[in-house]
């Protein structure tokens, strides 16, 4: 990679009101971004970083330079470059698209036809669009000439590029910021020079130079986590199991492995082996031991769902009957109690050095005590119901559904790299974040496909429930509680979940998802590991879809 290592200069421009977004001026431009490198470097930051901590890191820059306030976009999208530049440049440019926009040319006097992917340029030397785009196919880049990031979006969502050049007005930057940022892509942009559809212009000298960089270190390329799901779901198909967990001989046997093959989102074991590429190489084939581990964790998910169906009273389950329902209470007990069991097999055969299976036991372990406390605290609500406020329902959520995510980053953590103090803490940080965010956006789909059955008579623990309890005032109050400890009695006379949809409480508790979901996002900051830490920023939104 081209190295620039110039003394940071003081940025010099107008202290006026009315000056532009873009410094208009060269040297002012040149100075800016020196100093936004050197305040990254400084600071070690490490990619991706949410927008409002890169809009934090522009206003110290604005006021330790005296620079005008005006500037403080341009500098938020120096120092995403500044954070980006060592990942785009370890990218092959076969791997990367420039985006340029229809603007730079004259429309009036454009040779060049359109399609539907952009402008088809004619390189007519007119506009500085044909050498750039010369000098960037000669490289090996997909080049586009278009308006937006639809087509860019696609082509990352297909596997075919993994960074992005961008050159474009702030305006269009701005909003393209959050499509890429939910998949954590590489990515250098080159604001225009000045706002505006028509005759803009922009450095060319800076796009030059974003088109060739380059590094000597090797890229260990972007994690297909579609590819991956899919292949998760096939540790689970019977002839796997069988090889993993031994053929079933023994009556419990048999009733665990009907229950393991029966679907689920298998996240928890998507999200171990995740980790274990992201931290080892994106693309590297998951060893024997490390698909243990993963099977492990879904044997614990297994046995938590038997468990939680006996103590919730469930009929259903994946659209048939329960374990329960189908089998009688204590072969369901004792099944989930089997699964347990082989989960800590399975750890304990997975072949890493004896002190990392110790700390993964220590995990397991922990994670399973948490998950019978959290339940624990539903259980004893469920026998002396009484409204609860969201932040307790919070506390439950953190107790009961996060562990089940911790674990599997973990245990993924160390099969990977053994010990780390500070991935671990991350880890624990982000599960607990992402475990609350996804149980409110299960209450969230509960509100849009309620239970049926004997299970909509009894009380739930709900987030939508308390804030609507939150919500409401005096009489409406006291209905909303009535219709939430006692579904039964209270439905008829007070629609509870007519109340949420309209009194705004649906979009409190989608407020309060964005909102742990985006402490997901802060609590991976520590991470110094660039792959692991885009992964788990791309996860946040897989797992917890805002519709």
């Amino acid at each position: 990679m081209d190295e620039r290592t110039p003394e940071p200069r003081a940025a010099t421009a107008p202290a006026d009101a009315a000056v532009a977004r873009v410094p208009p001026d060269r040297a002012t431009r040149d100075a800016l971004r020196d100093v936004a490198d050197a305040y990254v470097a400084a600071r070690r930051l490490v990619p991706p970083l949410p927008i409002d901590d890169l809009r934090a890191h522009a206003r110290q820059i604005v006021v330790r330079e005296s620079a005008p306030v005006a500037y403080t976009d341009f500098l938020t999208v120096l120092v995403s470059n500044a954070v980006w530049r060592e990942t785009v440049a370890r990218i092959p440019f076969e791997r990367r698209v420039i985006l340029m926009p229809q603007c730079l040319r004259d429309r009036a006097d454009c040779p060049a036809s359109i399609d539907a992917l952009g402008v088809l340029c004619e390189q007519c030397g007119r506009c500085p669009v044909g050498a750039l785009q010369a000098e960037a196919e000669a490289l090996g880049y997909v080049v586009l000439v278009a308006e937006g990031t639809t087509v860019v979006t696609r082509l990352i969502e297909s596997g075919k590029v993994d960074a992005v050049i961008g050159v474009s007005c702030l305006s269009v930057l701005e909003r393209a910021f959050p499509h890429l940022s939910a998949e954590a892509v590489p990515g250098i942009a080159i604001p225009l020079l000045h706002d505006g559809c028509h005759r803009t212009s922009v450095d060319t000298d800076w796009v030059t130079g974003a088109i060739r960089l380059r590094s000597g270190d090797a890229w260990l390329g972007r994690a297909d986590l579609d590819r991956l799901r899919e292949e998760v779901r096939g540790w689970f198909a019977p002839a796997e199991l069988d090889r993993r967990m031994g053929a079933p001989g023994e009556a419990v046997e048999h009733l665990a492995r009907v229950w393991m093959l029966r679907g689920g989102k298998r996240w928890r074991p998507f999200l171990l082996a995740a980790v274990w590429r992201a931290m080892r190489a994106p693309e590297a084939a998951v060893p024997d031991g490390v698909r243990d581990l993963a099977v492990a964790v879904e044997c614990f998910h297994k046995a938590s769902l038997i468990h939680d169906d006996i103590e919730d009273d469930d009929d259903t389950r994946y659209g048939v009957a329960t374990l329960h329902r189908e089998h009688g209470v204590p072969a369901a007990i004792n099944t989930g109690d089997a699964l347990l069991g082989d989960g800590y097999r399975l750890i304990a055969g997975c072949g890493a050095p004896p002190a990392d299976v110790r700390a993964m036991v220590e995990v397991a372990a922990a994670g399973h005590r948490s998950l019978c406390v959290g339940q624990g605290g539903e259980l004893a609500w469920m026998r002396d119901p009484h409204p609860m406020p969201s932040e307790a329902v919070i506390g439950i959520f953190r107790r009961k559904t996060a562990p089940a995510f911790e674990v599997a980053l973990r245990l993924g953590a160390l099969a990977a790299t053994g010990r780390d103090d500070a991935v671990e803490a991350a880890l624990r940080d982000y599960s607990a974040a992402l475990g609350i965010a996804y149980q409110i956006r299960d209450d969230l789909d509960d509100l849009a496909e309620p239970p049926a059955g004997p299970a909509a008579a009894r009380p739930r623990m709900s987030i939508l429930s308390a804030l609507a309890v939150e919500t409401a005032a005096g009489p409406t109050r006291d209905a909303a509680s009535r219709a939430w400890l006692d579904p039964a009695a209270s439905g008829a006379s007070f629609d509870l979940p007519g109340f949420i949809r309209t009194a705004g409480v649906a979009e409190k508790a989608l407020q309060m998802m964005e909102h742990h979901k985006h402490a997901a996002i802060r609590s991976l900051e520590p991470l110094q590991n660039v792959h692991l830490k885009a992964l788990l920023r791309r996860i946040v939104g897989r797992i917890v879809p805002r519709a």
